[in-house]
Formats: C-alpha cells, structure tokens, sequence
C-alpha cells in the first residue's frame, strides 16, 4: 500500500459553490456566536447579577480565555491529520472540558491570579495535550524496506 505524497493531498481546485457555501458558513457561526453572548447578557441585566458579571471579566478571566482560545487553536491546528476522526474531537472535548473546570476552580479560590501566570501552565498544558492525543492517535510509520538494486 502506497501513502500518498504531499503533492497528492493538497486541496483541490474550489469552485465558486464551494466559497459562497464557506462563507455561509462562517457567518452562520458568526451569527450563532452574536445570539449566545446576547442571549447571555440579556440574561444577566434581566436577572440583576450584572455586577457578578462584571467580577469575571477581571484580568485573570480574560487571560483565561485568552491563554485557553491560544492553546486550542494551536493544538487542533497542529492535528490537522486527526480531524477526521470523531474520537479526536472527543478527546479535544474532554480536555478542553477538564481545562475549563480546572481553570475556574482555581479563579474562584484564586481571584488575584495574574494573566502572567497563563504562561508557563499553558506551555506544560500544551505539552500535556499533544502528549496524550500522541498516545491516542499514534502516528503509523511505515517501515524502509532493503530492496537489493
């Protein structure tokens, strides 16, 4: 069994069908994206919890968010391969899931927790993270052959 080149399995030719149903797309997430976070702050001022709202968005929140959007972009980027197993996005779930929970456990207990502070658990997250999708997903080898010429 052949593997293909890197020649073979870049994208093919898009039509003009396939960019406007892209497009679609991007603003259909787009526009689900607006409705949450309005639905989310209509919510808030409706139920007069705006000032518990407002506790969360310190600086340790936005470098949450902030630090967990980088290290997932660069994690599900750098497994492009993966992308075709659902398992994969299970596995992001999952971690992604005890990420969030950890993380605002400790801004809970923690509320001074500075931004600068992301930084060094991030790079042992992202090294945690490619090492067990690493152990999931393993990346098969092909063994040389000795051909005798």
């Amino acid at each position: 069994m052949r593997s293909a080149s890197i020649a073979e399995t870049q994208p093919r030719n898009r039509d003009f069908w396939w960019v406007v149903r892209r497009l679609l797309l991007y603003i259909g997430l787009a526009l689900i994206s607006l409705t949450v976070f309005a639905l989310f702050f209509t919510v808030t001022i409706r139920l007069g919890i705006t000032k518990e709202v407002q506790y969360w968005f310190d600086a340790g929140w936005i470098g949450f968010l902030v630090y967990t959007g980088l290290l997932f972009w660069i994690t599900v980027r750098e497994s492009r391969r993966r992308w075709s197993h659902w398992s994969f996005w299970l596995a992001i779930g999952a971690v992604l899931a005890i990420h969030c929970f950890a993380f605002v456990a400790i801004l809970r207990v923690f509320p001074d927790w500075r931004v600068i502070w992301f930084w060094p658990v991030t790079v042992v997250e992202a090294g945690a993270f490619g090492g067990v999708l690493a152990w999931h997903f393993p990346e098969k080898h092909r063994k040389a052959k000795n051909r005798a010429v």
